[in-house]
């Protein structure tokens, strides 16, 4: 008799993520008991529909006499090639305990279709169905199911992140040639022509921020900043140098622009950027120097990843430093041009030089007594 795999493909393993089951599931018992370890812990996620979708079309298939059953797999939550290779290992395990002759493929969306080429290169598949949840009607309904899409960290990072950048990217088609010719002209005016465009700049920037759950990051930063300053007294104090070495520069900064001829506030404004890059570029390397010595007292270790940081920040200074000048060479400022291009390639150069080293030597890197990834 003929024998019917019903397949469900997770290909983002939220199964596995919230559920913490273990895939490949085979059979129906099994598969049920998958649904209800994922739907305790996220019973509004529509791939426990596909899942109870996928058993009901199997038992349908064994009511009408037909030999079926029914299995799981899931990929990785990084969706791409690691996913599909997850996909890939668990569909061999299963069609070679099964052994079945078509398969039918059930899923929640377009994105585990992905799969499909996969598993019909494997199978012969009869047919797939895609299951969709039913939903209350009206706005309250739809705004019911964004604001719960918008809450999973995933989905933001996937629809909110793209439309922010494409926003950010259009936004900045029109206000760059606007600020060229205020600047040219030197007329702040010209900014009312560009309102717009800004609007669209903010909201694309405050989706990409949401999207990549900014806050977070920030009570994280403040987490480990006031762990800093509670333990670890050397990091502290290096901190305050750095701190120090930024104010007194910027003053010394501000004193030296109020002495010079400059034609507007712009200018005032690139100087002083230009005059501040090398001392906050020196304030972070000495702060990052405290944290190595802080590391070293207490665990005996040498971060080799921050020290081949320092050759980033190194190339990242001269490419600002180079683009500054070319700006305000353009400007009328008496800036070589040849300077910044200088600056700018040697950046570039100093950047790859150090990605190059980064991939060769922290492999190597090591702890007195015991091995460890970037450390030496």
């Amino acid at each position: 008799m003929k024998k019917t795999l019903v397949l469900v493909v997770d290909r983002d393993d939220d199964f596995g993520v919230k559920g913490k089951v273990n895939t490949p599931v085979i059979g129906v018992q099994n598969c049920l008991d998958a649904a209800t370890a994922f739907g305790i812990a996220d019973p509004e996620d529509s791939d426990l529909n596909a899942l109870y979708a996928a058993v009901s079309v199997c038992l349908e298939l064994q009511e009408d006499g037909h030999q079926a059953d029914v299995a799981l797999i899931c990929g990785d939550e990084k969706v791409g090639h690691r996913s599909d290779l997850a996909l890939v290992s668990q569909l061999t395990e299963v069609l070679e305990e099964i052994e079945p002759d078509s398969v039918v493929l059930v899923g929640d969306g377009a994105e585990d279709e992905y799969i499909y080429p996969i598993i019909s290169s494997r199978a012969h598949v009869d047919s797939v169905r895609k299951v969709y949840v039913k939903q209350a009607p009206g706005l309250e309904g739809t705004f019911y199911i964004l604001t719960k899409m918008m809450a999973d960290p995933d989905k933001r990072k996937r629809f909110l992140v793209p439309l922010g950048f494409i926003l950010l990217m259009i936004s900045l088609f029109f206000i760059v040639p606007g600020v060229l010719l205020m600047i040219s002209e030197n007329d702040i005016s010209s900014l009312t022509n560009m309102s717009g465009s800004l609007v669209v700049l903010f909201i694309g920037l405050i989706l990409i921020l949401y999207g990549y759950d900014a806050m977070e990051w920030l009570h994280r930063v403040k987490r480990s900043m006031t762990s800093v300053v509670v333990g670890n007294t050397t990091s502290v104090i290096f901190l305050c140098i750095s701190a120090a070495i930024v104010i007194v520069m910027a003053a010394y900064a501000a004193i030296e622009i109020g002495n010079l001829y400059l034609k507007s506030d712009i200018l005032r404004v690139l100087y002083f950027a230009s005059a501040m890059i090398w001392p906050v570029i020196m304030a972070i390397v000495i702060y990052q120097i405290g944290m190595l010595i802080d590391a070293f007292v207490q665990r005996r270790e040498i971060v080799l990843s921050s020290i081949m940081g320092f050759t980033g920040l190194l190339s990242l200074g001269l490419v600002v430093f180079g683009v500054l000048d070319i700006i305000m060479s353009s400007m009328g400022l008496l800036v070589s041009v040849n300077a910044g291009i200088v600056e700018i390639v040697a950046g570039v150069a100093i950047s790859i030089l150090s990605n190059f080293l980064k991939s060769r030597l922290l492999p190597l890197s090591i702890v007195p007594e015991r091995q460890e990834d970037e450390v030496f």
